[in-house]
């Protein structure tokens, strides 16, 4: 497995834990206004901030790897 591969698939993972989160919370927004919803503490909030906090670093670091890859190849004068 490449680093080119691995980045990718740390780039995914911070996806997920980004827009798992969000998407959850909009479902039980919506399912609230009908007055259906689940009732849940400030545990869900905590733990999905937890979440959408990791994804973000998770991509940060992605990034940073990436943006030291592209300044190794151009130093090293590949392409």
């Amino acid at each position: 497995m490449g680093s080119e591969e691995k980045l990718e698939a740390l780039e995914t993972m911070g996806r997920i834990l980004i827009f798992t989160p969000l998407t959850m919370g909009l479902l039980n927004f919506i399912m609230e206004i009908w007055g259906k919803g689940p009732d849940l503490g400030s545990e869900a909030g905590y733990s999905g901030v937890l979440m959408v906090n990791t994804g973000i670093i998770t991509l940060l670091y992605a990034s940073v790897h990436r943006f030291r890859e592209g300044v190794r190849q151009a130093e090293s004068g590949k392409s």
